[in-house]
C-alpha cells in the first residue's frame, strides 16, 4: 500500500489509509475516489483550484479496488461524494441506488462527445460526467507492415508472405470476447438490444448472422494456420514484443511494453469484415455523484466547471496520461499524438460497453463459446446458439 501524500493543500491518500474511509464527507467538503493507476495528484491540483475559488476543501483518495469499497461504503451512507471509474459499473450502482442522476448543462453536453454521454446513461437518465475513453485498435509493427491491411480478406495472403520471413500477420487474444467483439459487431452482432436509452437484456444478437460470420472468420484463420490454436493474451503480447507477429488487436495499456521492447508501432482501425467496419467496445472513465453525498450541488459544480474542462483535464493528464478523452476541445490538443488520435477514432467507430448487470452472463457464455469454436469442440452455430440461451436465461 502506498503511503499517504499531500498535494499542496489538498489531501491525497490511499483508501486503505484514509481516516474513516467509510464515513460520509462533512458538509462543505468534497471527497473523491479514483483508481490508483489514474492521475490522482493531477486531480488534487484541480481540487486546489476549486478550493481557492470556493473555500471548499477537496480530498482525493485512490485505490485499486474503488468499486468494491465504494459499493460497501455508499450502501451504508458513507464513502465519497464523487467516484471516478469505468462506466460499465454504473448500471449496478443505479440498481442499488448508489449514484445520483445528473443534469449537465446544455453547454457541457455540447462540449463532450455524444457516445460518451450514452455510455453514462442508464434507463434514459445520465449518471456520470465522461472523462476519458478507451477502445482497442489494430496495433501494427511498422517495420513489418508499413501499410496495414484494411480488410480481413487481405490477411491470409499477407500472412503467407510474412511466413517466408518466419513471421505471422496477426494474433490476438481471440478467446477473450472483449478483443474479439469488434468483428462480431461489424455485421450487426449485438450484446443487448438498445432502445430509448436502455438495454433489453432479454434480447441478444450474439448468435445472429453477423456474429456467426465473425466466428467463422476467426475459426478459418486458426484452421488455415494463420494463427496458432490456444493462443492467449500472454502469447500475443510476447509475439508482438519480439517482432514475431506483425499486428495485434490490443489497447493503449500495451503501448509502454512495446515501446520498451523497441517496437516502432502504429495504431489504426481494425480491418473490416465483409466490407463493414469493425466496432470495438468502448470504455468511458466517468465521474459520478454518490446518492449518499450531502454535498451534491458542490460535487456537480466541481465536475461541471472544474474537472470536465480543458484546464481540469490537462492537470489530470499531466500527472498520468488520460489517453483519448471525451472532451472535444481537449481531444483536439491530444490528437497531436497519432496513436491517441487513432484510439479516439476507434472509440468513435465503436459502441459503448453495456452498463448492465447482465454483462456477467454475457462474458461467461461468450468465453465458453469462443473456446469451443476455436478448439473445434462445437460448431459456430452450436456454440453461439448455446451462448445466446445462457445470456437471456
Amino acid at each position: 500500500m502506498k503511503k499517504s501524500i499531500l498535494a499542496s493543500a489538498v489531501a491525497v491518500a490511499t483508501l486503505g489509509m484514509a481516516a474513516n474511509v467509510f464515513a460520509a464527507t462533512p458538509e462543505g467538503e468534497l471527497t473523491i475516489w479514483i483508481g490508483g493507476d489514474k492521475g490522482y495528484n493531477g486531480l488534487a491540483e484541480v481540487g486546489k483550484k476549486f478550493e481557492a475559488d470556493t473555500g471548499v476543501v477537496v480530498n482525493v483518495a485512490f485505490n485499486d479496488d474503488v468499486p468494491g469499497r465504494f459499493q460497501q461504503a455508499a450502501a451504508t451512507g458513507g464513502g465519497p461524494d464523487i467516484v471516478i471509474w469505468a462506466h460499465d459499473r454504473f448500471g449496478d450502482w443505479v440498481d442499488s441506488g448508489l449514484i445520483q442522476a445528473i443534469e449537465p448543462s446544455a453547454e457541457k453536453m455540447a462540449e463532450v462527445e455524444d457516445f460518451a454521454w450514452q455510455a453514462t446513461t442508464v434507463d434514459g437518465a445520465i449518471y456520470g460526467y465522461p472523462v476519458a475513453v478507451e477502445a482497442v485498435g489494430l496495433i501494427y509493427n511498422k517495420a513489418l507492415v508499413p501499410n496495414p491491411p484494411t480488410t480481413w480478406e487481405e490477411i491470409p495472403a499477407l500472412d503467407a508472405k510474412l511466413q517466408e520471413q518466419g513471421k505471422h500477420a496477426i494474433l490476438w487474444d481471440y478467446n477473450n470476447t472483449y478483443f474479439t467483439w469488434p468483428l462480431f459487431a461489424a455485421n450487426g452482432g449485438y450484446i443487448f438490444d438498445y432502445k430509448d436509452g436502455a438495454f433489453d437484456t432479454t434480447n441478444t444478437g450474439v448468435n445472429n448472422e453477423g456474429s456467426k460470420i465473425a466466428a467463422t472468420l476467426i475459426h478459418s484463420l486458426i484452421k488455415g494456420g494463420n494463427m496458432p490454436a490456444g493462443a492467449d493474451y500472454g502469447v500475443m503480447d510476447a509475439a508482438f514484443s519480439k517482432g514475431d507477429v506483425a499486428m495485434v488487436i490490443n489497447g493503449p495499456w500495451s503501448w509502454g511494453n512495446y515501446e520498451s521492447n523497441g517496437i516502432d508501432f502504429g495504431v489504426t482501425y481494425i480491418p473490416t469484415v465483409q466490407g463493414n467496419a469493425s466496432k470495438p467496445m468502448v470504455g468511458v472513465l466517468s465521474a459520478a455523484v454518490s446518492s449518499a453525498s450531502s454535498n451534491k450541488d458542490l460535487a456537480t459544480e466541481f465536475l461541471e466547471n472544474y474537472l470536465v474542462t480543458v484546464d481540469g483535464l490537462k492537470m489530470v493528464d499531466a500527472d498520468k496520461p488520460l489517453g483519448a478523452v471525451a472532451h472535444k476541445e481537449f481531444m483536439q490538443v491530444l490528437s497531436a499524438d497519432t496513436n491517441i488520435a487513432a484510439t479516439f477514432a476507434n472509440a468513435q467507430a465503436g459502441e459503448p460497453m453495456p452498463n448492465v448487470a447482465a454483462m456477467g452472463k454475457f462474458w461467461s457464455a461468450m468465453e465458453t463459446a469462443l473456446k469451443n469454436i476455436t478448439g473445434d469442440r462445437q460448431t459456430v452455430d452450436e456454440a453461439l446458439d448455446t451462448a445466446a440461451k445462457r445470456i437471456v436465461k
